[in-house]
């Protein structure tokens, strides 16, 4: 009769070593995710940084360039300015399907993603 309880008591002992380990695996799935997704932004936030930078000096040559073809270098700065302000109004109008769902998708992406 001993060999039940003994098999009863292994039984519970191996679901109670099952249930910590499955969570273990949770918090270790978790912060995995969370560091995955903290270094995709971080990545996304230097090439930003880095584009922006790109981006002024090509904005700066142009307006130079416009001004120099007009004779005029306040002139070339307004018409690349006012480029600009077109962009805004567009990604501002539809920054829903532009800006919100590829920038979320892309956050759940780079959650789920087991790589």
């Amino acid at each position: 009769m001993e060999k039940p309880k003994t098999h009863f008591s292994d039984l519970i002992g191996n679901a109670i070593e099952y249930v910590e380990t499955r969570i273990q695996i949770a918090k270790l799935d978790a912060a995995d995710a969370g560091a995955s997704a903290a270094s995709s932004i971080f990545t996304w936030l230097i090439l930003l940084f880095v584009g922006a930078i790109m981006l002024l000096f090509f904005s700066i040559g142009a307006a130079l360039g416009i001004g120099y073809l007009l004779d005029n270098t306040a002139l070339g700065f307004v018409i690349t300015g006012g480029v600009y302000l077109l962009v805004i109004l567009m990604l501002y109008n539809y920054r829903k399907d532009w800006l919100r769902k590829p920038i979320g998708n892309k956050i759940i992406e780079s959650i789920y993603d087991n790589d």
